[in-house]
Formats: C-alpha cells, structure tokens, sequence
C-alpha cells in the first residue's frame, strides 16, 4: 500500500523560519484530514541544516528514491521552499511525480497542490521567489561576513598550525554575546618559524618538507608534512606580521583592506577572509530522481580577498611573508607541469587520461633508452600513479613514439590547405562564442523580466494577476530552453586576435623546431597544444582553436 510523504527541512543558512517540529505537525495534520490516513501510513523525512538549493541531501534522496519505486502516492511540505529553492529542480520533480500519479501538496502556500492547473502555475512563480530569496539570503550572510572582518575575527573552522580558538564572552549594550579570537600554540609556532626559515634558505617546497620531517616536527593533525601541507602554510596570511610593508603589499595588489593605518602595528597578525569558495558543481550523470555533485573548493585571487587585522600575534614578519609569496610565483611559472629533463619529454600535462580527463605526466623507464640514447618513459596518470583510486585501468601511453607522432603532424598543419581549415575552423568557433555570449545575455534580460514581473505581483490588481502568472510561466520555460541549448554548445577558446598569432606559430613551426632548444620546444608546443588524448590507436590533438582526429 503506498503511502503519504511528509518532507521537512531546515537550513543551514538560516535560524529564521519554522522549526522542524512544527514543520512535522502541520503537514501530519493535513495529512489526516485531506487524506483520511492513520499515522502509521505517513512516512517522514527530514533534513536538519542542509540547504534547499542542493538535491544531495540524505532524506530528500530516499524519499526520491521510494518516489521512483512507487511506494508513494502524495507529498507533503510545509512550504514548497523546504522542497528546493531551487527552480529547475523543483519543476522537474513536480512533472516526474505528475507522470506517476503522485500529488504535491504545500501547507502554508494556501494548500497549493498539483492537482489543479493554477496550482501548476503557482508552483513555478513560488519557486522562481525562492530561488530569488536564496540569493538575498547569501547576500546577507557575504555582508555579514565583511562586518565581522572588521573586527578581525576567526568566524571558525580548522585552526591553521600555530594557533587555537579561544571563545571570548562580551556584553555589547547589555546583551551577551561571544566572539573567537585565535591565541598562540606555542610548540606548533616553532614548527612555522623552522618551516619558512627552511624555505628561505632552500626555495624548494621538497627540500623544505624533508628536512621538517626527519627533524620530527607534524602538522596540525599529527602528521608528516606534505608539498600541499606546506604550500598552504606558506600562501596562509594568518602567520604574517602586520606592518606597514605587508599593508602596502596588499594594497598594490588591490586587495581590500578593512583596517586603519594605526592597526598595522607590527605585532598583530593578518586575518584573510573570502580567501576559498565552495561549491557543488552537477554531475553529467545526475538524475532528477538521483541527483549528484561534485564538491569543489576553489581558491579564489588574491585580489578577491578581504584583509583585516586580527586580535592574535604575528610569526613571520611581512617581508619575509611576501618573499615567501614571491619565491612561490616563481616556482609556479618556472615549473608548471614541468617534465623530467631527463626524458627530454614534450607533451608532460598535455596528456590527458582518457578514462578519468586528469594530465598524465612522464614517467621514466629506469635504465632503458631509445635508438637515439635518450631515455625511455611513458606518459602516466596522474590519479593512477598517486593511487587515489577509480583509475587502474588507464592505459600508460609510450612517450617517445607519441612526442614524435604529434610533432610530424604539427609540422603537415603548416601546409596551405591543412591551414586554410585551420583558419575557417577557428573562425567558427569564434562565431559560436558570440552566439554563446548572446545566449548569456538574453539569459540576465530573463531572469531580470522575472524578478520584475514577481515585484509587479505585490500591487497588480486581482484582473491582471493571472497574465502575470502566464507570461512568468513562458519565461521560465524560455529559461529553459535557452539553459539547454548553452550547455549544448562547446567553447574552443578562440578569439580573433589569436588567428594572426596561431598563424605565424604553426606555419613557422617546422623551421623553429629545428633551431630552438629543449626549453623552447617546450615553449611552442604550449602555445598551441590545448591538449591530447591517446585511445587504441588514435591520437586526438586538441590545438587551441582547432581539434582534429588523427590515426597513428
């Protein structure tokens, strides 16, 4: 016997709105009264602190789950913002419900269900103000965020090495409240001072890790240090001295500073905020019925950043910090995928796998050679060779063979004719971008119309409320269709200005080839090879601009 679902959720991003007890109450007394069931026939599903812009979240799963097994015949919410604020989302599970008999019923939008036309039409305003709301709501918490910076406050997470929080009670205008400050970790501090020391010295993330190591010093959670562990304490601000040089470094690179002149008194510390976004990106696979994401954490530039002054003390002081920041640009643009000299290897990162899309890079062959007494290697990726797991099954790929294979082919490109469809292919997809950007901008002018059209809702008079109703309908339909059609279209990165430069490049190809050393191989092949991928026996070559399918 199938029976009535009853969806709860309170959010993250807010303490504001209804609990998820009276959630529960509400929609169990609909349940009774508008279905006749006993409380044994109604199954509850809840999700405390997930936020409704997401489908990942554990209950609203299963309860997708028993949808798709036909294990329910209604669904109940609170308010349908519980349900998604996320419009697409919600209309696509409204019509698979629709398509299995399956009513959707909201207890405070005025009872709204799915069984009735009107109902269809309000369930697709509602959603769009949801969404809309969920965008005011991160507004609020962004700009709640900038007010704390200026108190140079910790506003939580895991403690950078060196320090600990320490929760401080206030009482502001008679009110208590509390604040976090970060204090001193003694013993952790002298594995910092000891770590951009060595860094100094050595300009060599490796050299720096070792070293810490067989002196026995660990990271926060006890561990050895790692290149990542110690690059993130080197780009972490926290450890810097606030002093005039660190003020004016920050300034030069446009970063926001909220803090007084007065406040960068060489002995306080920096606090960075805005430094990381998180996101959730969907997945290809993701269903309506098992949706899925990726969870991605992206370091943001430097000049995104907000930076105040702590309440805590300083390790290193600003100059060093910025020679720390200096010695890393360095190592980034000298050393960016750099292959093994060794191997005098061409296409290291240009490689991609083709079971996971992650660069493969060179690996050697110890003590074998080709004809030519340069050494073997194979090009290897990088998730199969780190032993992360979902990539055994790549295949290695031979890198003398391939570095020569692609070379020639490069070189037949600069012929008149393989050019001339270069140039015409380029050109293509230069025309492509600006019909992607004319998509983009209808897109705005879109969801622009809806937020209007939802505002001249709150004083339209009752007579003209259903053509608002209508024409909000079309948009998000047209939203739809023009969404579908950009996520169709592929980007080749290609702009007229590059033609004359990829022209001059691959027609000189052939000769400067020849000439140039090693470094300068390398140098070329960058500034044309998008990327490469080897299946079988068919290389595919990516140029920036142009791709073609070539049998080796």
């Amino acid at each position: 016997m199938k029976k009535i679902a009853v969806y709860v959720r309170k959010s993250k991003i807010t303490e504001t709105g209804k609990s998820i007890e009276v959630q529960k109450e509400k929609c169990i007394a609909l349940a009774r009264a508008r279905f006749d069931v006993a409380e044994s026939e109604i199954l509850i599903y809840e999700d405390e602190g997930k936020s409704g812009f997401y489908a990942d979240r554990p209950k609203y799963k299963l309860m997708l789950k028993d949808i798709e097994e036909n294990k329910i015949s209604a669904v109940i919410c609170y308010k349908i913002d519980r349900i998604s604020r996320r419009t697409i989302d919600l209309l696509n599970l409204v019509q698979q419900m629709e398509q299995k008999g399956i009513v959707f019923v909201s207890v405070s939008d005025r009872e709204l269900d799915t069984s009735s036309r009107t109902g269809k039409i309000m369930i697709a305003l509602l959603s769009a103000i949801a969404e809309f709301e969920r965008d005011i709501i991160a507004e609020r918490i962004t700009d709640n965020m900038y007010e704390l910076a200026k108190e140079g406050r910790w506003l939580g997470g895991e403690c950078p090495l060196g320090y600990s929080s320490k929760k401080e009670t206030l009482f502001v205008s008679g009110r208590k409240t509390t604040i976090n400050h970060l204090e001193p970790a003694n013993d952790e501090q002298t594995a910092v001072r000891r770590l951009y020391k060595l860094f100094l010295q050595t300009n060599s993330y490796n050299a720096t890790l070792t070293k810490l190591n067989n002196e026995g010093f660990k990271t926060k959670k006890g561990k050895e240090f790692t290149s990542i562990a110690v690059k993130n304490i080197l780009l972490n601000p926290v450890y810097a001295v606030a002093d005039s040089g660190i003020q004016n470094y920050f300034e030069s690179l446009n970063v926001t500073v909220w803090a007084e002149d007065t406040d960068f008194d060489g002995i306080r510390g920096i606090m960075a905020y805005n430094k990381t976004e998180q996101t959730k990106e969907i997945n290809q696979k993701s269903r309506t019925l098992d949706p899925t994401y990726t969870q991605r954490s992206l370091r943001r530039e430097i000049k995104d950043w907000i930076v105040s002054v702590g309440k805590h003390k300083g390790i290193i002081n600003g100059a060093e910090w910025i020679q720390a920041q200096n010695i890393m640009a360095d190592i980034s643009k000298n050393n960016s995928a750099r292959p093994k000299e060794a191997s005098r290897a061409l296409l290291s990162g240009l490689v991609r796998c083709v079971v996971c899309n992650s660069r493969m890079f060179v690996r050697a062959e110890s003590g074998r050679y080709n004809a030519d007494g340069s050494m073997r290697f194979r090009y290897v990726c990088d998730v199969k060779y780190r032993k992360k797991g979902g990539c055994e099954n790549s295949p290695n790929v031979k890198g003398f063979d391939l570095d020569n294979f692609v070379l020639g082919q490069i070189c037949k490109i600069s012929s008149e004719e393989s050019f001339s469809e270069l140039l015409k292919t380029t050109l293509k997809s230069y025309k492509k971008e600006n019909e992607q950007h004319d998509i983009k901008k209808r897109l705005s002018k879109i969801e622009n119309e809806i937020k209007n059209q939802i505002a001249n809702l709150r004083s339209a008079p009752e007579s003209i409320k259903q053509n608002i109703y209508a024409d909000i309908e079309a948009l998000n339909i047209e939203r739809e269709k023009q969404q579908k059609r950009l996520d169709e279209m592929h980007s080749q990165d290609s702009r007229p200005g590059d033609i004359e430069k990829a022209k001059k490049i691959i027609t000189d190809f052939p000769s400067l080839i020849k000439q140039v050393d090693y470094e300068r191989k390398l140098q070329l092949f960058r500034r044309i090879i998008k990327y490469i991928t080897v299946k079988d026996e068919t290389v595919h070559i990516f140029l920036k601009g142009y791709s073609s399918s070539i049998n080796r």
